[in-house]
């Protein structure tokens, strides 16, 4: 259905001359992730509004949407699992920060912080298979990244220091990077699996 949404979309743009037919299959997949992200989105905060959890899907979305463009991340198969798994991550944060004491926050925020930094530092940008990147794009987007965590972090930390009585919200801010630097290693090792998988297949048909 997305995909076929995404097609008739290009198709339009097409016949109106605002994009050439040549570079339809990059719209399509540009439109399939701009569909995704959105519907997704949208769900976030709708789920984050009828839970009283508003103000932490506005955090986690803005965080997603400053940071993990440009550090990239776990990608599934297929977008109806990328969906279910950002409502999972979602729902997972809400409740580590509802069970987690107010005094033991700031404490896990800064570790949070620190992890994700180093994370991202050492293995961002992760670029993904079907959207392929030039070496500049990498260097462009690793720079980017290593600014944008920097910058998450000054403002978490002196939001602390300021306004401490947004805790729940600067430590929703500071497990959300967390799952962004654990998206980043997921997707790193995903890819470390397959080519010993492909090895792997490829002995057992020499055997056969």
């Amino acid at each position: 259905m997305l995909h076929k949404l995404a097609e008739d979309i290009s198709f339009y743009l097409i016949i109106n001359k605002i994009i050439d037919i040549e570079d339809r299959d990059i719209y399509i997949y540009g439109l399939e992730l701009l569909i995704s992200t959105l519907f997704t989105s949208i769900s976030i905060l709708i789920l984050g509004f009828f839970t009283g959890e508003w103000v932490s899907g506005v955090a986690y979305l803005s965080v997603y949407i400053f940071l993990k463009s440009y550090t990239g991340g776990y990608h599934a198969k297929h977008y109806y699992e990328c969906y279910i798994y950002s409502i999972l991550v979602f729902i997972v944060l809400i409740i580590i920060k509802n069970i987690t004491l107010l005094n033991c926050q700031p404490i896990i925020g800064l570790f949070s912080l620190f992890f994700s930094t180093i994370i991202v530092f050492k293995f961002a940008p992760v670029v993904n298979k079907n959207n392929p990147k030039t070496k500049e794009e990498v260097a462009k987007n690793k720079k980017i990244a290593r600014r944008r965590i920097l910058l998450l972090g000054i403002i978490v930390v002196l939001g602390y220091i300021v306004k401490a009585e947004l805790m729940d919200l600067w430590f929703m801010l500071a497990i959300t990077e967390l799952s962004i630097a654990y998206s980043i290693l997921k997707q790193k090792f995903l890819e470390r699996r397959e080519p010993s998988e492909e090895r792997k297949d490829k002995s057992i048909g020499e055997y056969r």
